[in-house]
């Protein structure tokens, strides 16, 4: 298995944390991460949950996964770290494979915003994208600094080849329980071409949220092209 750490907030990636793997709640495999953020452990086929901590400017914060790993192939994955949101705010990190190289993060806001890497940010700076990133793995990080009244839709698109089915991508969403909500391309939301519509979320005047089923219909028009 093959993993590197980054922070959701800039792609960076992250020296000195601590990546332990567990299995059946002991932990088998440990390293710390160089400044390149990677790790490597040699470990049989399984689930395993990945458990990291450590991380600077972070205190306190814990990030954890449940991986599968095949014996017939190698697992590449890419762990963003966050700080908890606060109250009233929204975090949707996307992470994927190797192919597609480009895969884009796309929200739909209750005032007619669309974020997206040609729009950063929304007009009344209620949401923002951090980072386009274009060449694989992740993350892209859309923040929801204030939440309005009304549905958000979360959707991701393969910009470049490749089938979105076989992206291994993965969506990590903060804010909208007590713990993060956790969605993947294989079995989670809906995929048509090219567009995996991952999850919609309501909220209500007094600013309670809710996450409802999926639409299977992708924006009306593509926007400009990745930079």
């Amino acid at each position: 298995m093959k993993g590197v750490v980054r922070k959701a907030s800039d792609a960076s990636y992250v020296r000195g944390a601590t990546v332990d793997i567990l299995a059946d709640k002991r932990v088998i495999r440990s390293a710390v991460t160089p400044a390149s953020g990677k790790f490597h452990f040699k470990i049989p086929g399984g689930e395993y949950v990945v458990r990291i901590t450590g991380i600077a400017g972070m205190a306190g914060v814990s990030y954890t996964e449940v991986v599968e790993i095949f014996d017939s192939r190698e697992t590449q994955r890419t762990f963003a770290v966050a700080k908890p949101v606060g109250p009233g705010k929204l975090r949707m990190v996307l992470t994927w494979g190797e192919t597609p190289r480009d895969l884009d993060s796309h929200l739909d806001t209750p005032t007619g915003c669309h974020v997206f890497y040609g729009q950063k940010q929304c007009p009344d700076g209620s949401a923002s994208l951090d980072a386009d990133v274009t060449d694989g793995f992740g993350p892209e990080t859309i923040n929801v600094h204030t939440l309005r009244p009304g549905l958000y839709k979360y959707k991701v698109h393969a910009y470049s080849s490749g089938a979105m089915e076989d992206s291994d991508a993965e969506v990590t969403l903060y804010g909208a329980e007590k713990d993060a909500v956790q969605f993947h391309v294989a079995h989670d939301g809906k995929v048509a071409d090219g567009w995996w519509h991952v999850v919609n979320v309501r909220v209500n005047a007094a600013g309670k949220v809710t996450l409802e089923d999926v639409e299977d219909a992708a924006p009306e028009a593509a926007p400009a092209p990745s930079e």
